[in-house]
């Protein structure tokens, strides 16, 4: 429903363009420089329609306000801890870049920051209305198997939605999978998804030019390379070890002090 949206606003917009005799470089612009605003009224509009629909079929459908009370609450420090330091292993093993130039589009920088929150955000209000659903033979999926399936329709909606001129799909999937494992056993560890897409996510699209929509073309900074799967992989198993075995970890020193 999210893509169907998104190409049926493009296709509005650059129809009227057109009407107007405007040449294609004009329309091209416009949905660059629009995409953000047209990917989170596609996000906001298809989670309306779901929600509507859901109040359908479930009686007790719980409202979104009563989700963000319900699920907002401070983030597990070790969170904290890993989305800083994901933050900080990718600015030092990318490079940051000093841009002068764009320091005065606050305006793009302020819509790809909120517009990366609210494009995962969204995301995680859908899987808490999936939680709820009494779906019949929902228990034989492990969390593993649904977190892989939502990392699959996750990553082939990114790939109809956006032409990914700055090959930012794997960086994307990446940051997904480490939203889902923050997220907790039933994906509802809302503080943490907030948290490492305040820490990292959003400062690393809006300042750094990690935007899947606009790459560096209005951010302050750049990163001198993008990368690879390989460090990528190396940055998140040393972060997810942490995460998991933090309390281990701490313990073990304690104990031989002791």
């Amino acid at each position: 429903m999210f893509v169907v949206f998104v190409v049926l606003f493009s296709s509005l917009g650059a129809f009227f363009h057109f009407l107007l005799d405007h040449e294609i470089s004009i329309v091209e612009s416009w949905l660059h420089n629009n995409q953000w605003e047209l990917l989170i009224l596609a996000k906001i509009l298809s989670l309306f329609i779901l929600n509507r629909w859901f109040r359908i079929k479930l009686y007790e459908m719980r409202s979104i306000r009563t989700l963000l009370s319900e699920l907002v609450f401070w983030p597990e420090s070790r969170a904290v801890v890993t989305s800083v330091f994901m933050l900080v292993s990718y600015l030092a093993l990318a490079g940051p870049n000093f841009s002068g130039q764009n320091i005065s589009y606050w305006y793009y920088q302020l819509t790809s920051f909120v517009g990366l929150i609210l494009f995962f955000g969204i995301e995680f209000i859908l899987l808490a209305y999936l939680d709820d659903m009494q779906v019949e033979g929902r228990e034989s999926f492990s969390r593993l198997g649904l977190g892989v399936c939502y990392l699959i329709v996750f990553g082939i909606s990114f790939r109809m939605s956006l032409p990914d001129y700055y090959h930012m799909w794997t960086y994307m999937i990446f940051c997904y999978g480490t939203l889902l494992v923050l997220s907790g056993k039933f994906f509802k560890s809302w503080s943490n998804v907030v948290c490492f897409l305040l820490v990292f996510v959003a400062p690393m699209g809006a300042l750094f030019g990690l935007d899947p929509v606009w790459g560096n073309d209005f951010s302050p900074f750049s990163v001198m390379k993008k990368l690879n799967v390989s460090f990528l992989a190396v940055i998140w198993v040393i972060s997810f070890f942490y995460y998991y075995y933090r309390d281990k970890l701490i313990a073990y020193p304690r104990k031989f002090f002791r």
